[in-house]
């Protein structure tokens, strides 16, 4: 569950700073806006999870509408946490409390990820763009109001014109178990002529499956990067991406890494990979993929590895490629 979430990596570390403040554009006293007739939520949702970005749906097991903009270009001000080259973009946040009566916001978290591959955006604040408020900030909103949210997403340059999956998680004041849903659209721009993401339609069924390659088990393990040696050893990186085939979210990545060096598969390490936090899910029909850092050997390079990937059933996928 949401509430037990630990930041893994340095991309939910960024994201925390979403939390620091919120904006609420409808109002320029920064109160609640009132919507006299709050558009009903679509219905997709009830068969997919998942809506288009624009469209709003029910969250927080009913008691609330949640809707996400399109994304569009936004100026990163001066102290925003964007890397260099990367676009800098904004959407809007829209809660609007269905129930009857004055209630608390609902925690909302927000994973933006791109492409076929499902790779996570980076969440920043900066002028205008001040993001969801903190749970303790105990916002309250009237019955019939809607409060709304301007949020700060940067992507890399590659990332533009790809397809977006906007994953809201919203937990009620009380409660720890988080509402998820799911918002698909694109991001601004023209997609590179570079060549797209290998599909999880093109898989290998063999016993070993090339680094590179989908495996028939709905899981690829990229090729790997190494970098300059070190004391202990060579550092390297590889990532793991995981398809969720199903018509219902998954919970977490749930794939467990050991990696082998040489032809006698001596075990140079393991890795838990978690996307944002332990149990994030992933959107069905949908992928997410982690970068996984570990060391080897420096005698292992050049020479073979093999990378061991663990269901939570206990099945196994082995993948074989080289590092260099």
């Amino acid at each position: 569950m949401r509430g037990a979430r630990r930041i893994g990596t340095a991309v939910a570390a960024a994201a925390a700073l979403l939390a620091a403040g919120c904006t609420q554009s409808t109002s320029s006293q920064g109160e609640p806006s009132h919507a006299a007739n709050p558009a009903p939520p679509t219905s997709a949702a009830s068969q997919t999870g998942i809506v288009a970005l624009g469209e709003s749906t029910t969250t927080a097991h009913g008691a609330w509408s949640l809707s996400v903009a399109p994304f569009t270009e936004a100026e990163a001000s001066a102290g925003a946490q964007v890397p260099a080259g990367w676009l800098a973009l904004r959407t809007k946040v829209t809660l609007t409390n269905t129930t009857g009566q004055i209630a608390v916001l609902p925690e909302t978290a927000l994973t933006v990820r791109y492409g076929q591959a499902g790779r996570a955006g980076l969440q920043f604040t900066g002028e205008g763009l001040a993001g969801l408020p903190k749970r303790q900030d105990g916002v309250k909103v009237a019955p019939g109001a809607a409060f709304t949210a301007e949020v700060g997403v940067a992507v890399p340059p590659d990332a533009s014109g790809q397809q977006s999956t906007v994953t809201a998680e919203t937990t009620e004041e009380g409660l720890a178990e988080a509402d998820a849903v799911f918002f698909d659209g694109q991001l601004p721009g023209t997609v590179s002529g570079a060549a797209g993401e290998p599909s999880p339609a093109g898989t290998s069924g063999g016993a070993v499956v090339p680094l590179g390659t989908w495996a028939a088990s709905g899981i690829r393990v990229s090729t790997i990067t190494v970098g300059a040696a070190q004391a202990n050893g060579r550092d390297a990186s590889l990532e793991l991406t995981v398809a969720n085939n199903r018509t219902e979210p998954r919970r977490a990545l749930g794939v467990a890494l050991l990696f082998f060096t040489g032809q006698q598969l001596t075990q140079a390490g393991t890795a838990t990979p978690e996307l944002d936090y332990p149990d994030a899910p992933i959107a069905p029909g949908h992928s997410a993929t982690q970068t996984v850092k570990f060391t080897v050997p420096a005698g292992a390079v050049p020479g073979p590895l093999t990378v061991e990937a663990v269901n939570p059933d206990g099945t196994r996928t082995t993948f074989q490629g080289t590092l260099s």
